[in-house]
């Protein structure tokens, strides 16, 4: 992702050697207050995005520009249009606000923030407001104003980063889009909104691929040095034969040839099928795997999650997983449990938790694995079949219980069951380690629904 700092400048009479005895509402009064303040700032947003860097996350930082926002330069920032369309986000300092500039800057950024300081204060905390909220009235929600707030400009940063990886990704999709959860409807509009580029394949033609890794003798051997490593670093195995492990590791290998030919990022599959029958497996144990490894893998060919599922993977920089929730509102408590899950949930760079060896609960086939999850925050989303609605939960992981549902089971303390099943969204959720409430409320606002945060 790419980023600039946009530098809106005063006029040439506070840009004197001698400060002006003019008033003008914000601080710069010499070419030294502007001066000061420009290298301070730009050296405090390269700190910031040094910093998102480290974590991890794949920002390049464009040079700055200066405008001059001046009737005189009004008509030089059309001809700057290239460069301002060149990052995905442009952070407007207006030491000066010369509405005419800010607005074509903006009409010509796919994302604009406009950031004031307090101490100094810019002339935007006056101005920005309104002028957002009127752009709010037309529909554009990509205009942001952070007044004097690094942490939250930071939160913007991850929440753009994810929404630009969504739109340059390739997901490969096994079988139809699930009907169950939207269908084709839901997916036309998740391709209209976040404009990531789907590439199909039909059972038979994963069917095909299956039974030829199935009978060459590399693939089998590949397959077992990967069910070793499974295997000598799990607790036990429970119900998988050896048979259900090959089928399990080589249904890996086979999804592992089709994100390779299509440098896919993201895979999904309509598991609950006739694959079952014709391999004798699920994707299970290589969603576990995939997601592990940064490509996110989504059950189901669920549409309604399958772009929340990637966007909050992106967001925190570690795994998400994807879960059916119960709720038991005696307790506070909810019940999230898939048959696959990730199990570097605190980080890539984190280790395995520890787990356990299964078959997929409903049809006994294939192998997964079963975590044992660690205490700690995590955040929950999910949306409606229509993406107009986002539920957003906090909550506090308390254990990994093991009940007669889906293999990965964990159990989550909550401030209100009550209000998560009144405002039940969707069907499916995913959830991450760590707070994440703020900036899904940013992404909510940008891509347009509402959110339901229950904290």
């Amino acid at each position: 992702m790419r980023t600039r700092v946009i530098i809106c400048m005063p006029g040439p009479n506070f840009l004197r050697e001698k400060p002006t005895e003019k008033g003008y509402w914000g601080f710069v009064r010499s070419k030294k207050d502007y001066e000061y303040e420009k290298e301070k700032v730009l050296n405090e947003f390269k700190s910031l995005v040094d910093s998102l860097k480290r974590e991890g996350y794949d920002i390049e930082l464009l040079p700055h520009i200066e405008i001059s926002c001046t009737d005189e330069g009004y008509a030089k920032v059309y001809k700057l249009s290239e460069e301002l369309l060149e990052a995905d986000i442009n952070v407007v300092l207006p030491f000066s606000f010369h509405r005419p500039c800010i607005e074509a800057i903006t009409a010509l950024s796919k994302n604009t923030i406009i950031f004031d300081k307090f101490n100094p204060m810019y002339s935007g905390t006056l101005f920005a407001p309104p002028l957002v909220k009127e752009y709010e009235q037309y529909g554009f929600r990509n205009i942001l104003i952070v007044e004097g707030n690094w942490k939250e400009l930071k939160r913007i940063i991850r929440v753009v980063y994810a929404l630009s990886k969504i739109r340059e990704s390739r997901v490969v999709i096994v079988g139809p889009p699930n009907r169950g959860f939207g269908g084709l409807k839901t997916f036309k509009k998740n391709l209209e909104i976040f404009k990531f580029k789907p590439i199909f394949y039909t059972y038979d033609e994963f069917v095909e691929l299956f039974n030829k890794l199935w009978k060459d003798e590399n693939i089998i051997k590949e397959a077992k040095k990967i069910i070793d490593n499974i295997v000598k670093k799990a607790k036990r195995v429970v119900e998988p034969t050896e048979e259900k492990l090959l089928r399990a590791t080589v249904y890996y290998l086979t999804l592992k040839r089709l994100i390779e030919d299509n440098r896919a990022d993201w895979i999904t599959v309509n598991c609950l099928s006739e694959l079952i029958a014709r391999t004798g497996a699920t994707p299970c144990l290589a969603f576990a795997l995939f997601n592990d490894n940064g490509i996110v893998a989504t059950c189901e060919a669920d549409p309604t999650m399958f772009t929340l599922h990637y966007l909050l993977t992106r967001l925190a920089l570690k795994p998400a997983v994807f879960v059916d929730p119960t709720v038991n509102e005696g307790e506070n408590i909810l019940i999230l449990a898939h048959c696959t899950s990730p199990l570097k949930v605190l980080g890539y760079d984190k280790p395995q938790v520890p787990y356990e060896v299964r078959t997929h609960h409903e049809s006994n086939t294939g192998a997964t694995v079963k975590p044992e999850y660690p205490k700690g925050i995590v955040t929950i989303a999910g949306f409606d079949f229509n993406l107009s609605k986002m539920i957003i939960v906090k909550g506090m992981a308390i254990g990994s219980p093991n009940l007669r549902i889906c293999r990965a089971q964990i159990k989550v303390k909550v401030s209100n069951a009550h209000r998560v099943l009144e405002n039940w969204q969707g069907f499916h959720w995913v959830y991450v380690y760590g707070d994440y409430v703020e900036e899904l409320k940013i992404l909510a606002r940008i891509i347009r629904v509402t959110p339901i945060v229950i904290e």
